[in-house]
């Protein structure tokens, strides 16, 4: 049947209904072969089986090695390949007349649910080979349920791979459910948080800047699945797709420039971190010379469609001008990853023996001197989480402000300076002093962790983003598709009216309190610092979307009475006046092995730093409270002047 298409005898309607992975068996083989002749070669060169980096190295072990090389790779093509399929799927493709899904949309999940599978597996196969590395027993023999047990039970490498296997595994079973691009669309970030887990327990997670390392690490794993994934699918489906192609590929190509640029950026960020900066001499620095040869060369191609694929397509040339292109880049692709799996099993050039400090490997940066308001004003330190997301908020709301001034008017400078003042707010409660300080001393974590969750979020809020976006979206008739429905679809979504629900975001944003420091997730967040910066992202969210009902009704799911607005800072506040009062009364330390481990020789002991601390989270609480209302009395009180207004100076 396959061969029959290729030749084209059979009819276009029988085309159709031929599994893309059906017709695309020669695709998945070359890459299948590419891939492996190229992983073989770096993981030999590299020497991740030489005796010097595995001593005593028998062909058992050697086996084990090159099989842990094999199922990685071949776990990193299946969870690209099931991303694409859910992107060409919830973003890609139409929805039919009633809203639901196309047939070809079905076919894609279909496509998903059995990459899913090949995704579960070879994790799988992954847990078991490092069964085998960890322990030094033979991958066919010596493998029980005890070291099994033992992996994914004690070891954060076994957790992570336990949670990729079951998120693909879930992936996989409920791939047949979604019945609407907006159901697909979850399955979609699904599957980009199962890409996630190893990261954060890699060698990126022990690098002398954590937080960086990691977080580098996961924009170049995600932008690469998003890049590949996209197009090998891409490939695959292009028959079906002939009538729309030209509009999906150009969209694609878009979406690829982005991910061009976060994959080399953070491609180059994590390279510098792991050689220590411009250290060309060894056999891993090789590797990632030519893995930026080969990442220049997929920029090529990339280039070579937007100027004569594209264009062909769009003058009727059909897809196998399309075909033929994007197929040489997908087996440079495969090279590429086959490249990057064998990278990751390279040792990387070793640390100089007694260079190490230990203290500041473990905060990830040298330990401040005693806390002046030189230190908290001068000695700044971004979140590259944070600093990413600051940096987008403020050059989109511009743009927007631009945009919206050009066409539809003025735009209350008051917004727009709440907007700037929130995001500044951010920018020093996760970058300055105050986020070194939030390491070391108690009390500075506590000031850190409420000014995201209750100074800044009320000033984001007053910034109006939300109405200023839904001014200035193009609407689906200036663009061929409903770009300007996304973000009110999203607003209406079942998730963000239940997340937003006072009576889940109010406990949301209490456990941020009590489930967070009395909890072993405090000292962890302290430990791991890419996990830090993700709980300062939840202290912001939960403060958001218990806030947002509040001070922006206008947009919220929820519209709630003046006298709820009111009343629901005030039964918080107790809560924040109850948590100060047991850090204030506490005999014992929170995280005390980690604050004891950094030996500091200035400031209070971890016990009275923490009293200070309840103290703080007292006061702020307060004091948080009082602004909120004061921001609801200034919105009454223009309200109602608003509505005094004669109806023709409105």
């Amino acid at each position: 049947m396959v061969s029959d298409i290729e030749h084209g005898r059979v009819s276009e309607a029988e085309r159709d209904e031929v599994s893309p992975v059906q017709r695309s068996g020669p695709l998945w083989m070359g890459m299948a072969a590419v891939s492996m002749v190229v992983l073989a070669v770096v993981v030999r060169f590299g020497g991740a089986v030489s005796p010097e980096v595995v001593p005593g190295l028998t062909r058992l072990a050697a086996f084990t090695l090159g099989g842990l090389s094999t199922a990685k790779l071949a776990m990193n093509v299946s969870a690209a390949v099931t991303v694409g399929w859910l992107l060409l799927t919830s973003v890609f493709l139409q929805a039919g007349p009633d809203g639901r899904l196309s047939p070809q949309g079905r076919r894609c999940l279909r496509a998903a649910s059995l990459s899913a599978v090949a995704w579960a597996v070879s994790t799988l196969a992954v847990v078991l080979f490092s069964v085998a590395d960890v322990f030094g027993v033979s991958p066919i023999t010596g493998i029980s349920g005890t070291l099994v047990r033992s992996f994914l039970v004690e070891l954060t490498q076994g957790r992570a791979l336990l949670l990729v296997a079951a998120l693909a595994t879930l992936v996989a079973v409920t791939a047949y459910l979604p019945k609407t691009p907006g159901g697909t669309g979850y399955l979609l970030a699904l599957t980009l948080l199962g890409l996630l887990p190893p990261v954060f327990t890699g060698h990126a997670a022990d690098a002398a800047d954590h937080a960086l390392a990691v977080y580098s690490l996961a924009a170049h794993i995600l932008g690469a699945t998003v890049w590949v994934g996209g197009l090998v699918v891409l490939v695959a489906a292009a028959w079906p797709l002939r009538d729309r192609l030209p509009e999906i590929v150009a969209r694609y190509s878009t979406l690829a420039g982005v991910c061009f640029a976060v994959v080399g950026a953070s491609g180059l960020i994590s390279a510098w971190i792991r050689l220590g900066g411009l250290h060309l001499g060894s056999s891993y620095a090789a590797l990632v010379v030519a893995k930026t040869v080969a990442f220049a060369a997929l920029g090529t191609f990339g280039w070579w469609h937007r100027r004569t694929g594209i264009p062909a397509l769009r003058d009727g040339a059909g897809a196998a001008v399309f075909v033929r292109i994007a197929s040489v880049e997908v087996l440079v692709m495969a090279a590429t990853m086959g490249l990057a799996t064998g990278l990751s099993r390279t040792p990387p050039p070793e640390v100089a023996p007694n260079t190490l400090n230990l203290t500041q490997l473990q905060l990830g940066f040298p330990l401040p001197g005693p806390p002046s308001v030189q230190s908290y004003l001068l000695q700044w330190r971004l979140d590259p989480l944070f600093t990413a997301a600051i940096l987008a908020g403020a050059v989109l709301y511009a743009a927007a402000l631009i945009r919206h001034r050009r066409h539809d008017g003025s735009w209350p400078i008051a917004r727009t300076l709440a907007w700037y003042a929130g995001l500044l707010t951010l920018l020093a409660a996760t970058g300055s002093g105050l986020a070194r300080y939030s390491m070391v001393l108690f009390s500075a974590h506590i000031v850190q962790h409420l000014t995201l969750s209750l100074l800044a979020p009320p000033l984001l809020l007053l910034g109006a983003p939300l109405t200023l976006g839904l001014r200035v979206l193009p609407t689906g008739a200036a663009t061929g598709r409903p770009t300007r429905d996304l973000l009110p679809a999203a607003l209406r979504s079942r998730a963000v009216r239940i997340a937003c629900h006072p009576l889940v975001a109010t406990p949301l944003l209490v456990a941020t309190l009590y489930g967070f420091y009395f909890t072993s997730l405090f000292e962890t967040s302290l430990r791991n610092h890419a996990f830090h910066s993700l709980a300062m992202a939840v202290f912001t969210l939960a403060g958001l979307l218990f806030l947002w009902p509040i001070l922006s009704p206008e947009q919220s799911p929820h519209r709630l009475r003046p006298a709820m607005r009111i009343l629901l800072p005030a039964a918080v506040l107790p809560f924040h006046v109850l948590f100060g009062k047991l850090l204030m009364t506490s005999d014992s330390p929170l995280a005390s092995r980690w604050y004891v481990g950094l030996r500091r020789a200035w400031g209070p002991a971890p016990l009275h730093d923490q009293q200070a601390g309840g103290v703080l989270a007292l006061a702020l609480g307060t004091v948080a409270a009082f602004l909120v209302v004061l921001a609801l009395a200034n919105q009454h009180v223009r309200q109602n002047l608003e509505d005094r207004r004669p109806q023709s100076a409105r």
